[in-house]
């Protein structure tokens, strides 16, 4: 059976994401932005292909119980796409997408990757198509017809992608799969240029604090993360101050105390505190010299 992964939205959007990992981790930061915003411009605003996504990304992340189920789920599925998505438009926007990647990155070669799921995504792709010459579709034996099926079938009742998903993702179940990876992926860059002009000025506990700072969603989270923080920076000072004698620095040392204790009082903490505390750290590092 012919199919291709450039037509394909599922194993299109799973490619995208891979070249922009790779490209952050080669350093390519200015690729990297340039293949994210064509992800966020076809896949996170109302677009033929985010329809068309968010079908493949119920096949993707459901589970059924049993291919009772499963048969039901799928035949919904297919409902669900022809009446959301328009196949024409579809094609054309699809076009106009690796029109504009081909302008930032070689799409050839970013085309390339292995996709986990490539046997899922190509069998609903070449259903959903069949028949259908026009937009690559083909004429299907009832031997690729069941073995299409089939693929889909197992993988809906013995889903282990979707556990994968829902603890690696718990505190983002309000959100879409697509608009959490796509948030990763941007904070994956953001850090990156973040280190790139900060990391040789920042200690490791400091450049610690800050990725915390932004990669918890939870105020609270942080919070609470960041008070045992505050903890063991006093526990760590008072161990150090004994050891210093000049006069003036132990006062400066007491009034940083003094004020990670206020901190660690407060339910939330703000930038600024933030910032008080990023200090402490290099204060407490400076104590070490004593």
């Amino acid at each position: 059976m012919k199919h291709s992964k450039q037509r394909n939205v599922g194993i299109l959007f799973e490619i995208l994401n891979h070249a922009v990992l790779n490209e952050i981790s080669k350093g390519h930061n200015k690729t990297a932005t340039g293949i994210l915003s064509v992800i966020k411009k076809y896949f996170m605003t109302e677009t033929q292909i985010s329809k068309a996504y968010r079908v493949y990304s119920q096949l993707l992340y459901s589970e059924a119980r049993n291919p009772y189920y499963a048969t039901r789920f799928f035949g919904n599925l297919i409902k669900e796409y022809e009446q959301t998505v328009d196949s024409q438009k579809l094609y054309t926007e699809n076009t106009q997408l690796l029109e504009e990647i081909s302008k930032v990155c070689d799409r050839k070669q970013i085309m390339k990757v292995s996709v986990p799921n490539y046997k899922l995504f190509a069998s609903f792709n070449i259903l959903i198509n069949e028949g259908d010459i026009s937009r690559g579709g083909q004429y299907l034996t009832s031997r690729d017809r069941s073995t299409c099926e089939q693929n889909i079938f197992e993988h809906l009742v013995e889903n282990t992608e979707a556990k994968r998903i829902k603890e690696a993702n718990a505190h983002h179940t309000d959100k879409p799969t697509e608009e959490v990876q796509t948030e990763q992926l941007a904070l994956g860059i953001a850090l990156k240029n973040f280190d790139k002009k900060y990391g040789k000025l920042l200690t490791t506990e400091q450049k610690d604090c800050l990725v915390k700072y932004y990669t918890t969603k939870d105020d609270r989270n942080f919070s609470n993360w960041m008070k045992k923080r505050i903890d063991n920076i006093l526990d760590e000072v008072a161990m150090k101050k004994d050891k210093v004698d000049n006069q003036q620095i132990k006062e400066k040392i007491e009034l940083v105390e003094e004020k990670l204790r206020g901190i660690s009082k407060e339910n939330t903490l703000s930038t600024t505190n933030l910032k008080d505390v990023l200090l402490s750290l290099e204060m407490k590092d400076n104590l070490r010299l004593f």
